[in-house]
């Protein structure tokens, strides 16, 4: 009798079939644990910021920038109004996943073909821009955004090195308007020279590296200073103007780039808008004719300022720049109210947006 049990026993463990208790069946998840953030308030605003975030990227590709934007599209700008002012979101996931993304969209666009268009802008973080032609590519005022990348001491970046590097390598130059921590990265201007590709900076800036920038004008300079950068992607010099500028007391050049299909381009920097330097921004359109104009969206007096360079075309910047305190990250909404009643058609960008320009 006892053969009888033992026999089929060692089968069963030749088989590596065991005689434990088969255990029972795992319950389903309870759907609704996923959604319970009780005593877990931060967790449940980074999921609501990751969650908006996404939509409202979804709705501005749905609805690309325009001179006319619909109500749609402006919700989801005043949406990311909202998060990036609430500082308990600052450097948490949902915004650091949100620049990684900014920076490989940016990314993916300049690897993509060239446009048709003579002329695109590109939006990058705060006042940057990219502006990239049928033939060169040229970068305005880019960082990486966060604490000290202008010195490059201690900093702490909202979006890593690694990001830049495809976005650097699709650029022919660099341009800095002024020595503020939100418009110059000494790691990125290093990428660029680094490269062997041409950094064009204001007085003051980066005395360390000084010898490998390009200073078109002095700090005490009245007049515009006119010069050329020969890049490899181009058969001809680019033909720049720098304007003298200040923000305040500080030298803020004002780069008026014509590009090789003939289209300028005017960023404002930091311009005050206002002081010494008004008689002549308010001249500017009898010197050269610009067809695109980047100013910041805070500038004092912007609309003497647009009808003095009488541009084509307004495309402002700067909205929410995360190293200011609320009161000074200037939202979307603030700007649709701001340029109401500029003499030139404008046209608003979220950060990795462009537009393609005839």
């Amino acid at each position: 009798m006892k053969s009888k049990i033992i026999i089929p026993l060692l089968l069963a463990l030749a088989c590596g079939i065991t005689t434990a208790a088969t255990p029972p069946p795992k319950q389903p998840a309870d759907p609704q644990r996923a959604f319970n953030y009780a005593k877990k308030p931060d967790d449940m605003l980074q999921e609501q910021a990751r969650r908006i975030f996404g939509q409202a990227r979804q709705v501005l590709a749905a609805h690309p920038p325009s001179a006319t934007p619909g109500a749609e599209r402006q919700l989801a700008l005043f949406a990311l109004d909202a998060l990036l002012h609430d500082p308990r979101l600052d450097q948490g996931p949902a915004f650091t996943a949100f620049m990684a993304d900014l920076a490989r969209r940016v990314a993916a666009t300049l690897a993509g073909p060239r446009p048709a268009a003579p002329l695109r802008v590109i939006r990058f973080y705060n006042h940057g821009f990219i502006l990239q032609t049928p033939s060169v590519t040229l970068a305005i005022d880019i960082v990486r955004g966060g604490k000290n990348v202008i010195s490059g001491d201690k900093e702490d970046p909202f979006i890593k090195e690694e990001l830049m590097r495809p976005i650097v390598e699709r650029c022919d130059a660099l341009f800095v308007s002024h020595p503020h921590n939100d418009h110059a990265d000494l790691r990125v201007a290093r990428l660029f020279l680094d490269a062997g590709k041409p950094v064009v900076a204001p007085p003051g800036l980066w005395e360390n590296i000084a010898p490998r920038l390009v200073r078109p004008r002095a700090a005490d300079a009245t007049a515009p200073a006119d010069f050329t950068l020969a890049l490899p992607a181009l058969a001809r010099p680019l033909a720049v103007r720098a304007y003298p500028g200040h923000q305040g007391k500080v030298p803020n050049n004002l780069y008026a780039i014509t590009t090789p299909e003939g289209q300028t381009i005017l960023h404002s920097g930091d311009q005050t808008g206002g002081g010494d330097d008004l008689p002549w921004l308010l001249k500017i359109h009898e010197q050269q004719r610009i067809d695109v104009f980047l100013p910041q969206c805070w500038m004092a007096r912007l609309p003497l300022v647009v009808e003095g360079v009488r541009p084509a075309l307004v495309l402002p910047g700067h909205e929410n720049e995360m190293g200011h305190s609320i009161d000074h990250r200037e939202s979307w909404w603030q700007t649709v109210l701001r340029v109401q009643k500029l003499p030139a058609p404008v046209i608003l960008t979220a950060w990795g947006e462009h537009v393609d320009i005839p």
